[in-house]
């Protein structure tokens, strides 16, 4: 294989001094909450490759909920990401804070992307100051590539970017199982 595998000189520390833990397979977590909304949230450079997602649970507690930020990346008529589709083969549960547009790089063993999907999530019927709980999400996948071809069991790379409106971008990586 030619893309890195995870290791402590991988990560990175978060807004709380939290590091990201990881644990690999077809279901992991992602816990994102929020610091204080006056902290800021630069953009990940484009060759950041991003956090590894290794652990079931993270908590990245960088942005409170936002309705203008909700509406940048959720406009109206979208599907939020509620549920993990019937026929998914691979996904990741995200437990945030604030709504996001996430965009999926499936890559084979080969460092080749084979697949990219995206998905969106909006939190309904919060209002801005409220407490902030996080509420569950999902993004998955239905182990196809871009041209519909199913694709064999393995070890696959998701690099995710994750846009939380008003400029405040993140970016992930995962190291995914499928059976």
């Amino acid at each position: 294989m030619r893309w890195e595998w995870p290791g402590p000189e991988n990560g990175r520390i978060g807004c709380a001094g939290r590091r990201l833990l990881v644990a690999a397979g077809v279901l992991a977590a992602l816990t994102l909450s929020a610091c204080q909304p006056t902290d800021p949230a630069p953009s990940p450079p484009a060759h950041d490759p991003g956090l590894w997602i290794l652990d079931s649970v993270y908590t990245l507690d960088e942005f409170l909920y936002r309705d203008d930020a909700c509406a940048e990346v959720f406009p109206a008529g979208s599907v939020s990401a509620d549920s993990v589709p019937a026929g998914s083969v691979a996904s990741l549960r995200l437990i945030v804070t604030s709504c996001y547009a996430l965009t999926v790089r499936v890559i084979d063993a080969d460092s080749d992307t084979v697949r990219t999907f995206a998905t969106r999530f909006a939190i309904f019927n919060r209002t801005e100051g409220e407490k902030n709980r996080g509420v569950t999400s999902y993004a998955a996948w239905d182990g196809m590539d871009d041209k519909g071809n199913r694709l064999g069991p393995g070890r696959y790379l998701w690099r995710m970017d994750i846009d939380f409106g008003l400029g405040r971008l993140r970016r992930y990586r995962a190291d995914i199982f499928v059976p």
